[in-house]
């Protein structure tokens, strides 16, 4: 009996630590929430955890005039751009931020920092020095209770929109707005200019490095020089020319990459440009 009890005993041990162990899932008292919105051009997100009132007193009471709030529960929200966008008057590059802010009966301050371990209970003077835009909003009373914190996106046009935040009976909206006619008329004007000077140097290599037409690869080094001299891109038009067996032309560019190249004191570009000169000139 003694020697069957043992094992008996271990294996109902073993089950008995299985059951303990075993995790058990309830409901989270502030469930976590996201809000994505498109803004234009502009991506923007918020993350969050949403507490609800209970029947509490919240704002000067559970959330205290004053002090700074990680503007819902559980962690600082997360607020992310996928553009540079302007919050009431202040540049903000895209990014991810913590939305931190300090509620007042009369007025909210509004931060958005950028440190990772920013939130309500780690806001140190080191924390403060990664704030990037410090705002000033009006909460507005509502004519409603709103049982769980909320974030909202109203009043969105193609450059600008309302982020609202809503719970019990306050309602606070920080307007932003992003710069959309500056992006597209700076592609509209790209379209029309055609390949920038970078697109018609590598579209010239490409035509060199692979075997493939010479007179476009000229071509397309001809554009691309024609945009602004840079060394590097006379050093190439050079050996095009002498691969074509313009040695008198190849000469006269690589003689200019050389002259650029020495201003730029680039010395590799230097001594190849003097090794082809001297090598072309003997033809």
């Amino acid at each position: 009996m003694k020697k069957l009890f043992a094992p008996l005993s271990i294996a109902a041990l073993l089950t008995l630590a299985t059951v303990s162990f075993a995790q058990i899932e309830t409901p989270q008292p502030s469930p976590g929430a996201s809000l994505t919105q498109k803004v234009g051009m502009t991506e923007v997100k918020v993350e969050y955890s949403r507490p609800s009132m209970k029947g509490r007193k919240i704002f000067g009471d559970i959330v205290p005039f004053g002090d700074i709030w990680r503007t819902g529960a559980n962690s600082a929200t997360k607020f992310t751009t996928t553009d540079s966008i302007t919050v009431m008057g202040k540049g903000l590059a895209k990014g991810t931020y913590m939305l931190l802010t300090r509620p007042g009966k009369d007025s909210w301050e509004i931060i958005f920092n950028k440190n990772p371990a920013a939130s309500a209970s780690n806001y140190t003077p080191e924390i403060q020095k990664d704030d990037v835009v410090k705002v000033m909003a009006k909460p507005i009373s509502l004519p409603m209770s709103i049982e769980n914190f909320t974030f909202g996106m109203n009043n969105v046009t193609s450059t600008s929109a309302n982020l609202e935040m809503m719970w019990e009976n306050t309602y606070v909206a920080i307007p932003f707005t992003n710069d959309v006619d500056s992006k597209v008329m700076a592609q509209i004007k790209q379209k029309l200019d055609g390949p920038t000077q970078n697109d018609y140097f590598a579209m010239s290599q490409y035509y060199f490095d692979n075997g493939k037409d010479l007179k476009e690869a000229l071509d397309f080094a001809n554009k691309a020089v024609a945009k602004g001299e840079r060394y590097w891109m006379l050093r190439h038009k050079s050996l095009v020319q002498a691969k074509m067996g313009d040695k008198a032309g190849a000469l006269v560019t690589a003689k200019r990459s050389l002259e650029l190249a020495k201003e730029g004191k680039n010395m590799d570009y230097v001594r190849m440009n003097e090794k082809s000169i001297a090598e072309w000139a003997k033809m």
